[in-house]
């Protein structure tokens, strides 16, 4: 099969396409800045293992768990400058904790849980 002058065009464009994201992507990740310990330790994040814990438990033990989360994440002291990444990833998680109370979200709101989880003990560790 011999190649037309289109189908050179094509292939540069799909090779200089995957090239932009590899850069795009190594930029991206050399930009975030890697969370500090203390912001991760915050009320918030301790709040949220725990509801996170009880995600399957009865309403009579989550909803507690859930009602201190929303309060850490509300607190004056959550609202601190340095504090404010980690503040939004922790509201975002309760926001999926939520979904996934929910017989219908808890299949797509499962893996962002999880991940929440899985997230929160890899930087503190």
């Amino acid at each position: 099969m011999s190649l037309r002058p289109r189908h050179y065009v094509l292939l540069a464009v799909v090779i200089g396409l995957f090239i932009y994201n590899v850069v795009k992507h190594r930029r991206d990740q050399r930009a975030a800045a890697p969370p500090t310990q203390n912001v991760l330790t915050a009320p918030a994040w301790a709040a949220y293992d725990k509801a996170a814990a009880l995600r399957d438990a009865p309403d009579d033990q989550f909803k507690p768990a859930f009602e201190a989360l929303r309060q850490a994440t509300e607190s004056p002291d959550a609202q601190q400058p340095d504090k404010a990444q980690a503040l939004t990833d922790a509201i975002n998680c309760k926001t999926w904790l939520y979904f996934y109370r929910n017989p219908s979200w808890k299949a797509s709101a499962t893996k962002h849980v999880n991940g929440c989880v899985q997230f929160h003990r890899d930087t503190i560790a």
